[in-house]
């Protein structure tokens, strides 16, 4: 993975990640509850970036133009 959409990807997963260990380390007892949005965030994350990179195939197929490749 590579460009400007993929940064944002492992950007945004590292920040959840270190939120869910943040909370798992300074309030344990909590985890259950913040736990799960988190994980449906992350699930979220990675649902959004696939997403674009299929609208972002799409739109490149949709104007593709053979005869500008020579």
């Amino acid at each position: 993975m590579k460009g400007r959409k993929a940064t944002v990807f492992w950007t945004t997963l590292a920040v959840l990640v270190a939120l869910y260990i943040g909370t798992m380390i300074v309030a344990p007892d909590q985890i259950s509850s913040v736990g799960v949005t988190i994980i449906i965030m992350i699930v979220g994350n990675g649902a959004t970036y696939v997403g674009g990179q299929v609208a972002d195939a799409w739109q490149k197929s949709k104007y593709y133009r053979g005869e500008l490749d020579r």
